[in-house]
């Protein structure tokens, strides 16, 4: 008896799918349910078909659920309902890989036959029904009782089912006896059916901080996706998806924004500086207007329109916008200045519009106030130094500000130092203090752990020559060649160096590497000449200076006429 039940579920579970389940009756409400259901065909890159499924509408504005593996690889999807109309997927507004769900939004619908939502939860050994897309009147459908029910980690009930459910129904409405839905269909398991209860819908949502798995799933769908479900968590979205999308895309995305949310000022700020990018600077303008009417924050408002517009001056100077200047940048941030005259942060922006427009003097104004008040800083005291600077002003007033700069950082001085102990050598080299000036260079080498490019080696070995350092110069100057081995003028440097430290067969060496790289270098012809009519061999010597005087070099030429006549 035993063995006879036991072939017997055997051959149950070797039974096609199609033949699995208990088909019933289609229910009296069946064909008000049938106008939500849909036929959706998934395409890939090429426009070729990928798969069809089932579909239905869960809200009446076209918002609809379906099995995430008929979407999965899609580009572009389209919907057909009961009537036979055709509509395209518009956006993916979230996915769920696990439980294989997947809800979108249908293009141009207004007013679509929804699905209704049970209430309350099915009990134990309710009947269940299961309806897919058919063109004609359904008359018949699987349906089964709720055996056992369990709930996920999210409070979403998961009902086992007391037949298993052909594979052609995943992700399809399961609906209880009064046609209300309470599920969608899982993959079935030997004799049972599994659902997944209704309100997994609500799940599936797109979020602006999500796993890899959830971001993974969304981007395996290739169709233009939505927005999370409030404002706020759709900035966070936007703001990431700026650092990795295409202009295209994310403008896409910005225009959903504003539409969806026509009063948040916001959208249009951040739309403004995409519209800048694009050359659309009568779109960026305009949407700015709309962003300084609409937010309450005035003062905020006028500093981010002067950042825009000082942004796009400066790294964007061509092509010209009239209508946009550094005059009228600051005429907002002066706004900005005016209401809220204590932040700080609305006069850097307006010294650093005034060092942009060279107008130094008002901006050192600006740095002077800073720097008397609590918000002094290294980095304050540096721009005045720098302000300075543009007006041409006393080198020794320009080095006691970065003296005071990093005068503002402990002591060992930390590597954020840096920066400001490289500006003190470049000022102290301004000023012919070559020893300081390599001192600091010394020093900021250090505080940079060693990890410096050719150009500082090749920089600080000029120093160490006017320093009369002449052994570190050509130590850095080789320093130099081993990082940049193709940069011709370091090796001009050095024979130069060479040269005047009496080096002649280096020199010679030296300048025949620099001719490897650029045959026509006239500096390497002229020195290496000079260098062999010193050592002797005139004849070698006048041919190299003779070609330095070919390609226009009249210091060899005059070398010729002093040594070789």
């Amino acid at each position: 008896m035993q063995k006879l039940l036991y072939i017997s579920i055997l051959a149950l579970c070797l039974l096609p799918h199609s033949m699995k389940g208990q088909e019933a009756a289609a229910p009296n409400w069946a064909a008000k349910v049938q106008k939500a259901l849909l036929a959706v065909t998934t395409y890939d890159q090429q426009g070729e078909m990928l798969k069809t499924g089932t579909a239905f509408y869960t809200t009446p504005d076209g918002e609809a659920i379906a099995d995430y593996e008929i979407f999965k690889g899609a580009y572009s999807a389209i919907v057909t309902d009961q009537s036979g109309q055709k509509s395209k997927v518009e956006r993916i507004l979230g996915a769920d890989d696990t439980y294989s769900l997947v809800r979108f939004k249908v293009s141009g619908i207004k007013k679509a036959t929804c699905v209704t939502r049970a209430v309350n939860p099915p009990t134990n050994d309710a009947m269940v029904f299961i309806l897919k897309y058919q063109t004609d009147k359904i008359k018949s459908c699987p349906s089964a009782r709720i055996n056992e029910t369990k709930t996920l980690t999210d409070e979403c009930p998961y009902y086992t089912l007391t037949y298993a459910i052909d594979a052609t129904y995943l992700g399809t409405p399961v609906f209880n006896s009064q046609g209300e839905l309470i599920g969608t269909t899982q993959p079935s398991v030997g004799l049972n059916g599994y659902a997944l209860g209704a309100a997994f819908i609500d799940n599936l949502s797109i979020k602006a901080i999500t796993t890899k798995l959830g971001a993974l799933t969304l981007d395996n769908i290739h169709i233009a996706k939505g927005l999370p479900d409030s404002a706020e968590e759709s900035l966070v979205y936007l703001y990431i998806k700026s650092q990795t999308m295409g202009n295209d895309e994310y403008l896409d995305l910005l225009n959903l924004f504003v539409s969806t949310y026509p009063d948040n000022a916001e959208g249009y700020n951040r739309r403004a500086a995409l519209m800048v990018d694009l050359h659309r600077f009568d779109d960026a303008d305009r949407d700015l207007q709309t962003y300084l009417r609409l937010s309450d924050d005035k003062a905020l408002a006028y500093s981010k329109m002067a950042d825009i517009i000082y942004t796009k001056l400066l790294y964007q100077p061509t092509p010209e916008y009239d209508k946009w200047t550094y005059d009228l940048a600051i005429s907002y941030i002066d706004k900005s200045v005016e209401q809220q005259p204590e932040n700080i942060d609305y006069k850097l922006l307006k010294a650093q519009i005034l060092m942009s427009k060279h107008d130094y003097a008002e901006a050192l104004d600006v740095f002077n106030e800073i720097n008397a008040g609590p918000h002094r800083s290294a980095a304050t005291l540096y721009a005045a130094s720098l302000a300075h600077e543009g007006l041409d002003g006393d080198l020794a007033v320009q080095t006691a500000l970065i003296d005071s700069a990093i005068a503002t950082f402990p002591d060992p001085l930390p590597a954020e130092a840096a920066t400001y102990v490289l500006r003190r050598g470049q000022l102290n080299a301004a000023a012919e203090k070559y020893r300081e000036a390599v001192s600091d260079y010394n020093q900021y080498c250090f505080l940079m752990g060693q990890k410096v490019n050719a150009s500082f080696y090749y920089d600080r070995a000029k120093l160490e020559v006017e320093a009369r350092m002449y052994q570190q110069s050509l130590d850095d100057l080789d320093k130099a060649i081993s990082l940049a081995p193709n940069a011709v003028a370091v090796y001009i440097e050095k024979c130069g160096l060479l040269l005047r430290v009496n080096q002649l067969d280096e020199c010679i060496q030296t300048a025949r590497q620099a001719l490897a790289l650029d045959p026509s270098n006239v500096d390497a012809y002229r020195i290496m000449g000079y260098a062999q009519v010193q050592q002797g061999n005139k004849e070698a010597g006048r041919q190299n200076l003779e070609k330095a005087v070919s390609l226009g070099d009249e210091t060899a030429k005059q070398i010729i006429e002093k040594y070789l006549k």
